[in-house]
């Protein structure tokens, strides 16, 4: 019986899956990062490889034995990129039917399959991305960290940071955020902190906010307002995606995907808040399945199978 891979590569990890002609899930794996607008599209490339790997070996089965691959990925929405993924899937999945996809993509059908429904994405970048009931999609966000990705936890790491520095200047003691991220990193040296998030921002700012979390579960306010803000600010991006489909008094599911999500009640309850007004014709749900194995039956049903 052949199976069927899913991979959705991001900021942080990839997720690879694996589901038989049934659509039932044989395993799941993760790997690192594979975004390729936050790497090298080689690195990217190795990334998926070695995850789609993982899965085989953890399976027990070999590329021969996949019939179909998806592999949604932020990036994939630009055609060259995607036109690369596929390519070097094809040459490890030979006769296999093999698409490259945006990962904003597999994130909605993990939501729900078809009909009108939204996504709010939010892990190391963030995005809103919809489909209305004739299958035109719309999307909001996700055009990178620098001017994009609010709610995500880039946003959230360039906050605290932004904040411990108004700390620094003003001579203050330690506050129980500064405390959380010096626990976090394992050294309470500042300077060495701006030095390294210089050299490294796009993989250290992210990495600010487990400590964020950290800090507002011990009752520190301003981690707490800090995860507020940019819950409030992530769900703004569902309205201008509900404008674009034009959705109106239309009922549809929405669903919040991506690892930001199920940390702390401070953003979940923030972001639930700010959902329910602005989207008052929205039913939150939780996603079928992780966008991995979505993208996995997604290639099962492109082979003509039942999902």
């Amino acid at each position: 019986m052949s199976l069927y891979l899913g991979l959705d590569g991001g900021g942080t990890k990839t997720a690879a899956a694996l589901v038989d002609g049934a659509g039932q899930l044989v395993t799941e794996t993760l790997g690192g990062a594979s975004n390729p607008l936050r790497t090298s599209l080689a690195r990217s490339l190795t990334a998926l490889d070695d995850a789609a790997a993982r899965a085989l070996d953890k399976a027990q089965v070999e590329a021969r034995d996949v019939g179909g691959v998806t592999a949604g990925l932020a990036g994939a929405g630009r055609p060259r990129i995607a036109h690369r993924v596929a390519a070097f899937l094809s040459t490890r999945f030979r006769g296999a039917g093999v698409e490259a996809i945006t990962d904003l993509e597999i994130a909605l059908e993990a939501v729900a399959e078809s009909g009108p429904a939204i996504v709010l994405v939010s892990g190391t970048g963030s995005a809103s991305f919809g489909r209305d009931g004739s299958g035109r999609t719309a999307r909001a966000g996700g055009w990178g960290p620098w001017f994009s990705d609010e709610g995500s936890a880039f946003d959230i790491g360039r906050r605290v940071l932004a904040a411990m520095s108004r700390t620094q200047d003003a001579a203050l003691p330690p506050s129980r955020l500064e405390q959380a991220v010096s626990a976090a990193l394992g050294h309470h040296d500042w300077q060495r902190l701006v030095d390294e998030v210089a050299r490294k921002p796009l993989e250290r700012l992210p990495a600010l906010f487990p400590a964020a979390v950290a800090a507002a579960e011990a009752g520190s306010e301003t981690a707490q307002s800090i995860l507020a803000e940019a819950a409030a600010s992530l769900a703004e991006l569902v309205p201008a995606v509900i404008r674009r489909l034009d959705f109106g008094s239309e009922n549809f599911p929405l669903g919040r995907v991506g690892g930001v999500f199920g940390r702390t009640h401070f953003f979940d309850d923030c972001a639930g808040r700010h959902l329910g007004s602005l989207a008052p014709h929205a039913t939150l749900v939780s996603p079928r399945f992780s966008p991995a194995v979505a993208a996995a039956q997604r290639a099962l049903r492109r082979a003509g199978g039942p999902f």
